[in-house]
Parts: C-alpha cells; sequence; structure tokens
C-alpha cells in the first residue's frame, strides 16, 4: 500500500500562493514521478484568512516520505520546478502522514 501525506504549504501572499498553485505545482506534476511521488490533488481554503495550499501526494509502499522528499528538494529538477518562485515566500511546510482506515478508497 502506498504512503499518503498531506502537506500544508503557508505562503507569505496571495500573488505567492497563486503563482506557486498555477505555476510552480503544475511543473512539479511533470517531476514527482522521477522520484516515486504521485499527485492525488490540490486544495485551498475556502474563505481562509491564511495563504495556505494543501496537497495531498502518496509515495511508494515502503519509501520514507521525509527522505524522498528531501531527495526531491535538493534535486536540480526541484531547482528547475521553483524558477521564479520567490522559496523564501514558503513560511512553513506541515506534513502528516496518513493512515487509511479499512474502508477508504485509496489504498
Amino acid at each position: 500500500m502506498r504512503t499518503f501525506e498531506m502537506r500544508v504549504y503557508s505562503l507569505r501572499t496571495k500573488e505567492a500562493l497563486d503563482f506557486y498553485a498555477s505555476t510552480v505545482y503544475p511543473r512539479h506534476l511533470n517531476n514527482f514521478g522521477l522520484f516515486g511521488v504521485e499527485a492525488h490533488g490540490l486544495w485551498t481554503q475556502k474563505d481562509d484568512v491564511a495563504y495556505r495550499i494543501f496537497v495531498l501526494v502518496s509515495y511508494a509502499e515502503g519509501d520514507d516520505p521525509g527522505v524522498v522528499a528531501q531527495r526531491y528538494i535538493q534535486s536540480s529538477e526541484a531547482a528547475n520546478d521553483a524558477r521564479g518562485f520567490d522559496i523564501t515566500d514558503i513560511l512553513s511546510v506541515e506534513s502528516t502522514i496518513l493512515v487509511p482506515s479499512v474502508s477508504s478508497p485509496l489504498k
């Protein structure tokens, strides 16, 4: 079974959120597979007063999400994905490893 992770990115401004969601994230989709990462969606919260993006990803069974994420972040692919984006606009990233219930369709 794949390991699922919910990542919540807090961004400095609405402009940073919009650029990340419309430019950086679509670039990530082209490269995630090279690292065994599968994207399942990107969301924002309705009427959120903070500038947050919620991303659901999964990793191959047995892969350590922290190790895979670090390998990706340090890669030339990730650097290219983030071109034109000021990474200091990411204020924080929260990671939650999710465990599916027996009846979950995501397994």
